[in-house]
């Protein structure tokens, strides 16, 4: 028997409820805590963690609707997500200096997943032309 989701759509389903998690931890238990700037990059962080997961549940579905592969760039998301939003959690609660060298390092691998999703979608060939 199949699963009827694949691994990525779970995982994506995991960052979603992390983030949800987080946002409350955020509003309800680190307000008191965190100033100001450190509250606004939690948010920050749990506000990319939410998008992308939804991002990574869309190239889910897609690979799935087109049969395409899409597992490669599934994988830089997933690497994005942590490398991004986990370094800005890190920041808030434990700041290193060299934890600020992450975060750019998860955005590019966001960038490099959703481009290399967008060119093989791109080059899926149209079975409609004569």
């Amino acid at each position: 028997m199949t699963c009827p989701i694949s691994r990525f759509s779970a995982m994506s389903l995991v960052f979603l409820a992390f983030a949800v998690a987080l946002g409350a931890m955020g509003s309800h238990f680190l307000e008191s805590k965190l100033s100001n700037g450190l509250l606004d990059t939690w948010e920050t962080a749990v506000q990319y963690q939410f998008w992308n997961a939804l991002g990574l549940m869309g190239l889910s579905l897609l690979e799935r609707s087109y049969r395409v592969s899409l597992g490669l760039a599934m994988t830089f998301l997933v690497v994005g997500i942590i490398l991004f939003s986990g370094s800005l959690y890190v920041l808030c609660l434990a700041p290193n200096p060299w934890i600020v060298y992450l975060t750019p390092l998860g955005g590019l691998s966001l960038l490099i997943g959703y481009t290399g999703a967008a060119i093989r979608l791109v080059r899926i060939p149209n079975e409609n032309k004569a």
